[in-house]
């Protein structure tokens, strides 16, 4: 086995598509009591600390809950549940050895395996039967998960498995401790159901039963630990049981000798909830057609999550981290989708126009995304915080009430006022509070410091100092910035047939070939420069006149849509910013951008490849389809004043801003359907592992 396996299955990718698994399967609280929306609430911090965990050996697997569940008809089955973190990096595991495992696996076997189902079974027997097997070894293993022996199963696994960190795994998952009311047992045989490692160790344990009877020529269908063998004559199958037998005894099992027999088709038998009786074959009233539960499932004494309480919202539309937030009763309908006009959007025309908020001067961002933004936009009014809520007051009183776990992130612009508890409650919770300026200015942030992460930082500062490591991954985001910026200038010339938005793309290109060359930051940062110069000016040729836009400046704003591009770029920046605190990254250590007193170099390195695909697109989409008009803005009467947004100008842009980062597309790296913050966290992720060379090269998220 490659030695790289143990590290595929603790890399951030695989344990992000083993919790979304997870999330898929739902199922309870373990014994540890954390459910789905709470290892969610932390959800990064959650899977680095697994992660670190069992690299450096210090995991020890939870005790499992055993629970006992109705079937649909009568009778409990038992089910050995473990805790949700558990249940990730057994899933990581599975997912990184399942393609190994099956491999070995035979085609007489149906149960736990991608592309294989009852019905094929169903079907199997079926074309048996038609070509004269009417002799049946209906068979059934005695307790078949509760016996399998722990010696030879791992003797199965280490004919396939070399990596000891891999087998170390294993063994304490098989040896777990269970916890059924007041007693407590380790497991000494057996694979618990309720497990994700479990169906692949099944169906390894069982494949010498499979090798064996299919090399002896028997036809053999097996789902788990229930099976067939179709014979043509009673003595054939006569035989085909004393083998069987002779084999489960070298596995150390034995027949459930009251559901083990000879049969023929004449006689009929049932078979995975389906009755067979000479050529017929009917779903059986009388038996349960299902899966055993080796997957996790909602058992009866779970606390089931409430019915969301929203019409307007699509469930399919629903991420698995939006699904998994219900659980909380965060209500992603709160924001209707209005339809959305397929002429005016530029090529994203599947986004939704707006997204409406409940009536909200103040917070704008209710809807279930991976970070959620309270804004303060209300001069005069203050936030403030009772229980696990913040309320926000006026002179009225009491305005709006939100509960924290709504809340990531929280913006407040002019002259509003925080009090003390308030400011406590969001320290000791890690939401980050920026103050800034009711036109948009940043003054600060009041953000706790977690200490935790000094070891990324000290791997962070070192590697800003490898002058070839920073032109490396400088030149990978500005070329991932160029290439971003040429797909909106193509898209937007395609739908408004602006011909100097085609040749900007074009001069873009042979720039993006410049960029790939550079030796230098200084001269990297003249290409990006350069480009910039040649996007802006192509746009202020398609806009219309009103619009009064001919180049990008920043301080003072002195148009509309400058207004428009500082504005959203800097609720882009914070939301960066929050999103690099959260991963245990320092902000204000960048590679690309210089280092400089007060100015977060970092978050300006991760910017550059969304800007022209979140901010951008939404503004020259507002301006280029007269969403707004210059009469929303407060123009400047001299050079020193800016132009500004108007109240609801402002709110406006706000949710237009919200419903592109809400918008969900596939990553074009991970293929992973993510809606854009959670993109722009996957590659914080990403840059996390190239700052400590778990992958050599640092790759911008690119539209296509």
């Amino acid at each position: 086995m490659h030695m790289s396996c143990f590290d595929d299955i603790v890399s951030p990718r695989t344990l992000y598509k083993a919790w979304e698994k997870v999330v898929k399967n739902q199922g309870c609280a373990g014994i540890d009591g954390v459910n789905i929306s709470t290892f969610s609430a932390n959800l990064h911090t959650n899977l680095e600390t697994l992660a670190n965990e069992v690299k450096y050996n210090t995991y020890r697997p939870h005790p499992l809950l055993e629970v006992e569940i109705n079937k649909k008809l009568i009778g409990t089955r038992s089910l050995l549940i473990p805790v949700i973190r558990d249940r990730v990096i057994q899933t990581a595991a599975a997912i990184v050895l399942t393609p190994l495992f099956e491999a070995e696996f035979e085609d007489a076997s149906y149960a736990y395996r991608k592309g294989r189902s009852v019905n094929q079974a169903i079907t199997r027997i079926e074309q048996l039967r038609n070509q004269g097997y009417q002799w049946v070894v209906d068979a059934d293993i005695q307790t078949f998960f509760d016996q399998v022996d722990h010696k030879l199963l791992m003797r199965q696994v280490q004919q396939l498995i070399k990596d000891r960190d891999i087998l170390r795994l294993i063994r304490l998952w098989l040896t777990m401790t269970v916890v059924d009311g007041d007693m407590r047992f380790r497991l000494t045989k057996g694979i618990p159901q309720g497990s994700p490692i479990s169906p692949i160790l099944a169906n390894l344990y069982l494949d010498q039963l499979d090798e064996v009877l299919l090399d002896k020529k028997y036809r053999l269908i097996r789902y788990a630990d229930d099976f067939v063998i179709l014979c043509k004559s009673q003595k054939q199958a006569e035989q085909a049981l004393q083998l069987t037998g002779e084999v489960l005894k070298q596995l150390r099992l034995c027949f459930n000798q009251r559901k083990t027999g000879i049969t023929h088709f004449n006689r009929g038998f049932r078979f995975l909830g389906v009755e067979f009786i000479r050529s017929l074959a009917f779903k059986s009233k009388n038996s349960e057609a299902e899966e055993p539960a080796t997957h996790i499932i909602k058992p009866d004494l779970a606390i089931q999550p409430p019915e969301p309480d929203y019409k307007e919202v699509d469930h399919e539309t629903l991420t698995e981290m939006q699904l998994a937030f219900l659980q909380a009763g965060i209500k992603p309908g709160q924001f209707v989708q209005k339809s959305a006009s397929l002429s005016s959007q530029p090529s994203e025309s599947a986004e939704p126009e707006a997204l409406e908020p409940p009536q909200l001067d103040d917070a704008t961002s209710s809807y279930d995304s991976r970070l959620k933004t309270l804004y303060i936009l209300r001069h005069g009014c203050v936030l403030g915080k009772e229980s696990e809520r913040f309320v926000i007051r006026d002179r009225d009183g009491p305005q709006q009430e939100i509960p924290a776990i709504h809340v990531d992130q929280i913006m407040v612009f002019g002259n509003a006022q925080i009090t003390t508890q308030a400011m406590q409650f969001s320290l000791q919770k890690h939401i980050p509070i920026f103050l800034l300026s009711g036109k948009g200015r940043y003054y600060g942030v009041i953000d706790s410091f977690n200490t935790e992460p000094v070891l990324l930082h000290r791997e962070q500062f070192f590697q800003a100092g490898n002058n070839e490591f920073c032109l490396k991954l400088s030149i990978a985001i500005v070329h991932g910035k160029l290439a971003n910026s040429r797909v909106i200038l193509r898209r937007f010339s395609r739908y408004h047939n602006a011909p100097a938005l085609t040749q900007a793309a074009t001069q873009l290109t042979g720039i993006m070939k410049q960029v790939s060359n550079a030796d230098q930051l200084d001269q990297l940062r003249g290409y990006e420069g350069n480009a910039a110069r040649i996007y802006f000016q192509a746009f202020s040729t398609a806009l219309a006149p009103h619009w009064q836009f001919y180049k990008r400046n920043k301080q003072p704003t002195t148009d509309p849509v400058n207004a428009m591009l500082s504005y959203g770029y800097t609720l882009l920046f914070y939301n960066i910013y929050t999103l690099l605190r959260a991963r245990g990254l320092n902000p204000q250590v960048g590679y690309l951008h210089p280092l400089r007193q007060g100015h977060p170099a970092l978050a300006s390195d991760m910017m550059e490849e969304f800007r022209a695909i979140i901010v951008d697109s939404v503004v020259f989409n507002i301006a280029l389809n007269n969403k707004l008009k210059p009469d929303d803005f407060t123009l400047p009467q001299n050079s020193n004043e800016a132009c500004l947004l108007k109240k609801e100008a402002r709110k406006f842009f706000i949710r237009q801003l919200e419903a592109k980062l809400n918008y969900r597309l596939h990553h074009p790296v991970n293929g992973l359907q993510l809606d854009y913050r959670r993109c722009i966290e996957h590659q914080v992720n990403h840059l996390v592992a190239v700052i400590r060379q778990s992958i050599p090269d640092y790759q911008p998220m690119v539209l296509r």
